[in-house]
């Protein structure tokens, strides 16, 4: 994803050179960069400590269909916590909701295993089908739905 800001210096100040901009092309994982003059003169890349979104990564909101995390298991039973069948597969269980265009733009269908909720009008929480193959699908309630004691943005310094 291609993440482009107005900002124009570095997390610890530096100004971006020749009149560059805070950008992500390529996706990296620290956040959006620029190059920057450090000690020396030496030109380096350098994150710009522009806060990133962590709702719907950290926790879930609503029904959960915008949820985007990782989580990937889900508690069949009290005392038993099992690992999520991935999205592409038909086993142990048969799957209904398998990585379409739809599916993955709407949903956050694709191949994994992350907990998502394809079925918002019959469930309210993100879910999977399950690993075990006596449980075919369950809740993955071992992520928090967002509240006011998450932040909506996280600073990656």
């Amino acid at each position: 994803a291609v993440v482009s800001t107005q900002s124009t210096g570095d997390s610890m100040g530096r100004k971006c050179v020749d009149g560059t901009k805070c950008r992500n092309p390529d996706g990296d994982p620290s956040g959006p960069y620029c190059v920057v003059e450090a000690d020396g003169g030496k030109r380096v890349r350098s994150t710009c400590g522009i806060p990133r979104c962590i709702w719907d990564v950290e926790c879930y909101a609503g029904n959960g269909v915008g949820y985007r995390g990782n989580a990937n298991s889900a508690r069949t039973s009290p005392k038993k916590t099992v690992l999520c069948q991935n999205w592409t597969v038909d086993e142990p269980h048969a799957n209904f909701f398998h990585p379409t265009e739809y599916n993955k733009k709407t949903y956050g269908i694709g191949s994994h295993n992350s907990c998502r909720n394809p079925n918002p009008k019959l469930i309210s929480d993100p879910w999977c089908y399950t690993t075990d193959r006596m449980v075919r699908w369950a809740k993955c309630d071992t992520l928090k739905r967002c509240d006011s004691s998450f932040d909506y943005f996280k600073r990656d310094i």
